[in-house]
């Protein structure tokens, strides 16, 4: 288990790539799994309700996974999928256990609300390491460049973001 998390971390500090993961489904239902239960314990933390939980829980996951086989297969590279889906899992878990859940805490002990200069300044620098660590594997998953996976992952964000905000009714 040690050997995978020192490996998720090498990707995120781009000392790796995708390429170095096994090409293994039980890896992909794994990162799956964690990039999930991370995802819960943020939501708790933060007091999310609903539809959030949903598009949080199954939606994201699912969209993540069916946009990186699309640009996969878009690249002609789609027998890189299991590790390309992986890295972008399992690194997504791993930021989020490292940086996103540290400082939602901190936020929430310090009663910092997501409107507040300081708030948003985070959710930035969350954003910017989400967008160069998928962009990276990317990059690498489809012999591209990293420009076409940082924006890959700045329209993902986009994409899911407004999805939830159209299920909310943010569309009216």
């Amino acid at each position: 288990m040690s050997a995978f998390f020192k490996l998720f971390l090498d990707i995120v500090l781009w000392r790796r790539g995708p390429q170095d993961l096994p090409a293994s489904r039980l890896l992909v239902w794994t990162t799956a799994f964690a990039y999930v239960a991370v995802s819960a314990v943020q939501m708790a933390v933060t007091g999310e309700k609903g539809l959030v939980w949903f598009v949080f829980l199954v939606m994201d996951p699912l969209l993540l996974t069916g946009c990186v086989w699309l640009m996969l297969k878009l690249y002609g590279h789609p027998e890189r999928f299991l590790q390309t889906a992986s890295a972008v899992l399992g690194t997504g878990a791993l930021l989020a256990l490292l940086l996103y859940l540290p400082l939602q805490l901190a936020l929430v002990a310090l009663q910092s609300a997501p409107d507040r200069a300081f708030a948003r300044f985070v959710a930035l620098a969350l954003l910017g390491s989400f967008a160069f660590v998928t962009g990276r594997i990317l990059q690498l998953g489809t012999g591209s460049n990293l420009f076409t996976g940082v924006a890959f992952a700045l329209t993902y964000f986009f994409l899911i973001n407004s999805l939830l905000g159209l299920m909310q009714g943010g569309g009216n």
